[in-house]
C-alpha cells in the first residue's frame, strides 16, 4: 500500500503549499504520477503567472541543455516557475549531463520529469540526487488482491468511507484501472451523502452492474457454509460464463481458503494479529470474515480445498482431460466445499 500512502503524503504537502525544487515520478502505474504532475501544473503557478512561468517538454523533443537552461531561468513576478518534462522515459539525451543541476537545484524552480510506464534505474547518481534533493516517487502497479484496500484508501482521501464489501465488489468488477475507479467512486459522492458510508448496494445501484451475484458473493455463502445460497449463487454464476469468467471465481475462493489455512496455523487468532499476521487482511472486516468462516472448515478441509481448486482449474484449461463446462465444473466445487 506505499504507493497511496506516499501519494497522499505529497498531495497533502502540495496542498499546503510545499513544493520541493524536483520531482522524480517513475514506474508503471500512470494514474498517480498523472495526478501529483497535474496538480504542479495547475497550482504550481497562479493563473495570471502561467504564460511566463510554466513550461512542458516532452523527453523526445527536447535536448538536456534546453531543459537545464529552462530549470536555471529565474521565475518572472512570481514566487517560483514550474518546468515539467512529460515522457521522460522517451528522453534522447544522457541523465548524467542533468546531475550538477540536481545536486543544486535553483529553489524557485519545480522541474517535474514524468518517467511513465517503466522504473527508472534507482541505482543511478542522477535518481538518487533527486531524491536527496528532491522527491523521488515510484508509482508500481498494484496486485489485484491489494485493490480494495486502494480503493478504501482512494475513497478516504476524497473525504468518504466505503464498507469493505463494497471496495471488494468494485475491485472485481472494474480490475486494475485507478481511472476508471476514481470515475466510479465520484459518481457514488454524487448519490451517497458525505455522512454514509458507500455500501455494496449504492455500487450495484450505481456504477451499472447489472448481475443479480458475483464471485464475492459466492465465497461469502461458502465461508459460512450457506448451503441453498451458495448453490443459487453457483447455479447463477454457471450461466454466465461471459460476465462472472470461471477463473475469476476460482481466484477468489482460493484467496478466502488459503488466507484460511493460514489463519489456522496461527497462535495468536486474536483479530489484531490476524490483520498483522496474513497478507491482504487489512481490515477489521476482513480478520472477522476468516475468524467466523474457521469453524466451518478446519485446517485440513481448507488444504483439501486447495488442491481441489487447482484441479478443477487444470481440469476448466483441458489439462489431462477435454476441457469441460464450468457450470458444471462449478456445481462440482461448491458441493466438495460445502461437504
Amino acid at each position: 500500500m506505499a504507493n497511496v500512502k506516499e501519494y497522499t503524503q505529497i498531495m497533502h504537502d502540495l496542498q499546503s503549499g510545499k513544493f520541493k525544487p524536483l520531482y522524480l515520478l517513475h514506474g508503471e502505474e500512470a494514474y498517480y504520477i498523472d495526478r501529483i504532475s497535474k496538480y504542479i501544473e495547475e497550482h504550481g503557478v497562479q493563473e495570471h503567472e502561467r504564460d511566463f512561468n510554466r513550461t512542458v517538454f516532452y523527453g523526445r523533443d527536447v535536448s538536456d541543455n534546453d531543459l537545464i537552461d529552462a530549470a536555471k531561468r529565474f521565475p518572472m513576478m512570481a514566487e517560483r516557475q514550474v518546468v515539467i518534462l512529460r515522457e521522460a522515459q522517451d528522453f534522447q539525451y544522457s541523465w548524467e549531463k542533468l546531475e550538477a543541476y540536481f545536486s543544486d537545484p535553483i529553489p524557485s524552480t519545480v522541474l517535474v520529469i514524468d518517467h511513465k510506464y517503466r522504473k527508472a534505474d534507482e541505482r543511478k547518481k542522477w535518481v538518487k540526487l533527486i531524491k536527496k534533493n528532491g522527491t523521488v516517487f515510484h508509482s508500481a502497479k498494484h496486485y489485484d488482491n491489494q485493490l480494495p484496500q486502494v480503493i478504501t484508501e482512494l475513497t478516504r482521501t476524497m473525504k468518504y468511507r466505503i464498507n469493505p464489501a463494497a471496495a471488494m465488489l468494485m475491485a472485481e468488477y472494474l480490475g486494475n484501472d485507478l481511472e476508471k475507479i476514481e470515475g466510479e467512486l465520484r459518481k457514488l459522492m454524487i448519490k451517497v451523502p458525505l455522512s454514509q458510508e458507500i455500501e455494496q448496494n449504492h455500487v450495484r445501484e450505481n456504477i451499472g452492474i447489472s448481475k443479480e451475484f458475483s464471485a464475492f458473493d459466492l465465497v461469502d455463502a461458502l465461508a459460512v457454509k450457506d448451503v441453498e445460497k451458495s448453490f443459487r449463487v453457483a447455479h447463477f454464476i454457471g450461466l454466465n460464463e461471459k460476465s462472472t469468467p470461471f477463473v475469476m471465481v476460482v481466484g477468489s475462493i482460493f484467496t478466502h481458503f488459503s488466507k484460511l489455512l493460514m489463519y489456522h496455523t496461527l497462535a495468536d487468532k486474536s483479530q489484531n494479529n490476524v490483520m498483522r499476521s496474513i497478507p491482504g487482511v487489512s481490515s477489521p472486516w476482513f480478520a472477522k470474515k476468516l475468524i467466523d468462516s474457521a469453524p466451518y472448515y478446519n485446517a485440513r478441509k481448507a488444504a483439501l480445498i486447495i488442491e481441489k481448486l487447482r484441479e478443477v482449474d487444470a481440469r476448466f484449461k483441458g489439462v489431462g482431460s477435454n476441457a469441460v463446462n464450468s457450470g458444471q465444473l462449478l456445481k462440482e466445487l461448491t458441493y466438495f466445499i460445502l461437504h
